[in-house]
């Protein structure tokens, strides 16, 4: 194989640096007081199909992190392109100072499986129950939560993909001057949506129609 200089990349910092266009979450929390919070998630993914699992880092130093703990339930509830403010705001406000329902005034709904409310401005929410706590560090561990229930909001979707007139939060990361100073945080609207070429890729007409190699033991 010949192999080409790198000369179309640069080196930066992060590796989720090609992966930073997402659906943010603002993970919901409630104690065993009935202590009620959120905060902004980014570095989480879903683990398996049946049954399904999610798992997300949490920092040890939240209020979250302990409400978590008290119950053994969270919601991840995914914004609307409208919720930017409460994303950046959840995500830099400790609930500990302010309590943050109060302050965005976001509707508190009843979840159908568990004891945490859902948001009811966000496009989806997913409730789950705590079944395992991973130690990822000093500074924080996963969380592994399994599905209770899963809502969307009416209209949204068809099927697993979202509708081109919904308005899934699509974060693009931060941007930086040439000072190296940060300029802010940058998300987008969706835009046009296009069908996968599984019915006329050149490389599955190709491959998919090759005989199988059987290799030796």
């Amino acid at each position: 194989m010949d192999w080409k200089d790198p000369d179309m990349f640069e080196l930066v910092n992060h590796g989720n640096k090609p992966f930073g266009v997402r659906v943010p979450s603002l993970v919901v929390s409630r104690g065993a007081g009935d202590a009620i919070n959120f905060l902004t998630a980014m570095w989480f993914s879903p683990m398996g199909a049946e049954p399904s699992r999610m798992v997300v880092a949490i920092l040890k130093r939240t209020l979250t992190y302990k409400l978590i703990l008290e119950r053994g339930e969270f919601v991840m509830s995914a914004p609307t392109d409208k919720m930017m403010d409460v994303v950046v705001f959840a995500g830099y406000i400790s609930g500990r100072d302010v309590d943050k329902w109060q302050a965005t005034g976001l509707t508190a709904v009843a979840p159908a499986k568990c004891t945490v409310p859902l948001i009811g401005e966000a496009i989806g929410n997913v409730e789950y129950r705590l079944v395992q706590v991973i130690p990822f560090g000093d500074e924080m561990d996963l969380f592994v939560g399994e599905v209770l229930a899963t809502h969307m909001r009416k209209g949204c979707t068809e099927g697993e993909l979202f509708r081109q007139d919904a308005d899934p939060m699509l974060y693009m990361g931060t941007k930086y001057g040439e000072d190296g100073k940060a300029l802010g945080k940058f998300y987008t609207h969706m835009g046009k949506i296009e069908r996968a070429p599984y019915d006329d890729s050149p490389l599955l007409q190709k491959y998919l129609s090759r005989p199988k190699i059987k290799r030796k033991a």
